[in-house]
């Protein structure tokens, strides 16, 4: 779960189909399939969350690398105290996620989840407004204040109230077993160790999403999850899998993302200090290289100074090469006054790994930053 606001657990008899008898193969390895096997942090796939903490005020800690560790073939990801952090969130806590989003397909884990009231661990898909896309999310969650039972839920832009209590007959606490979900144009199903147990059909998510395990503690839900008294937690996970399917996938949204100006790994006639850069003049370029343009980017922001009017280009492969697009930006007063300029017509089609050039075409100006945007 990544931003839960609805605590009041319900049945959907109208749009879950419950308990309902099947199973699924799990096959091999496929052509476009995910598959962790936690012997080791995947810095190249994944990411660990750092530094930071959901913005809603039940979240009772804060993300840190130190709670998520690997040991032996397994992830675990931890809750413990810190007192830097102001009470009453005085806490840290572990979360894990893919670099890329995922569509439709089979999304698969094998885990142990904490037993401790007022924690909540989780497999589960989501993307959201700081991924310049609708808020959508598909979760397996438990509640640690009674871990025979899992939660189900979805969001399709934001629009919850989804959940779906089952009965495991197990405690899901004392060992390993494999929970997941088939996530399809018309429906969403689960499964627990290869049996179906739950069927969603109304107003599916579309947006591809961040394949993403967390484990933190609750304050002020109570009544959801219980009471958290301050105890260490830990959840463990053996495996993970997406399988796509073969049929419709939704178009993939890429990410925004910064470039810092110096940053760049090439230049011509230009300064640099105090991570900006000056003497951006007609003829002059930075280049950065292999940059990730994933899907395209139809917009691009700037960050600058400048006194005059001027312009320049985005260019691939080489300062004479391919305009995917074009900024023309105004005096900001001076050259320490920064504003944002940009262009929201950048070649969305320029996809994949290229090297970027930024070449002046008039006037001057300091540059500070770039954003990569879907507009």
């Amino acid at each position: 779960m990544k931003m839960n606001t609805t605590i009041k657990v319900v049945i959907l008899t109208l749009t879950m189909l419950a308990f309902t008898l099947g199973t699924y193969a799990q096959d091999s390895l496929a052509k476009g399939e995910v598959y962790h096997s936690f012997d080791s942090h995947d810095e190249q796939n994944w990411q660990i969350s750092d530094g930071w903490k959901n913005g809603d005020s039940f979240f009772g800690c804060n993300w840190s690398e130190n709670r998520v560790n690997f040991n032996q073939g397994k992830m675990e990801l931890s809750l413990r105290t810190n007192y830097s952090y102001p009470a009453p969130y005085n806490y840290e806590c572990g979360e894990y996620a893919t670099s890329s989003f995922y569509g439709y397909g089979l999304y698969e884990v094998s885990m142990k989840p904490a037993n401790v009231s007022g924690v909540i661990s989780s497999f589960f898909t989501y993307t959201g407004p700081s991924f310049n896309a609708p808020w959508d999310e598909i979760d397996i969650e438990f509640l640690g204040n009674d871990t025979t039972k899992v939660q189900f839920n979805y969001y399709t832009n934001g629009v919850g109230g989804n959940e779906i209590i089952y009965d495991l007959g197990f405690n899901a606490a004392n060992s390993f077993n494999t929970y997941a979900f088939d996530w399809q144009k018309d429906y969403i199903s689960w499964y627990v160790n290869g049996k179906l147990v739950a069927t969603a059909t109304n107003n599916i998510p579309s947006n591809p999403s961040k394949i993403m395990m967390n484990m933190w503690n609750t304050y002020g839900i109570d009544e959801w999850a219980g009471a958290y008294q301050g105890e260490d937690a830990n959840a463990s996970y053996d495996w993970a899998r997406y399988t796509p399917n073969n049929g419709e996938v939704p178009p993939s949204v890429a990410p925004d993302f910064q470039l810092k100006a110096c940053d760049f790994t090439d230049s011509s006639g230009i300064t640099s200090w105090d991570c900006g850069v000056g003497s951006f003049n007609p003829g002059n370029w930075i280049k950065f290289d292999s940059v990730d343009l994933s899907t395209g980017y139809n917009a691009f922001a700037v960050s600058y100074a400048s006194p005059v009017s001027g312009s320049f280009d985005i260019r691939i492969g080489n300062p004479n090469g391919q305009t995917i697009g074009t900024v023309n930006y105004g005096p900001t007063g001076d050259w320490s006054t920064n504003q944002w300029g940009g262009t929201p017509s950048l070649d969305i089609t320029t996809r994949g790994r290229q090297d970027i050039f930024i070449v002046s075409t008039s006037g001057s100006a300091n540059l500070r930053e770039f954003w990569f945007k879907n507009e």
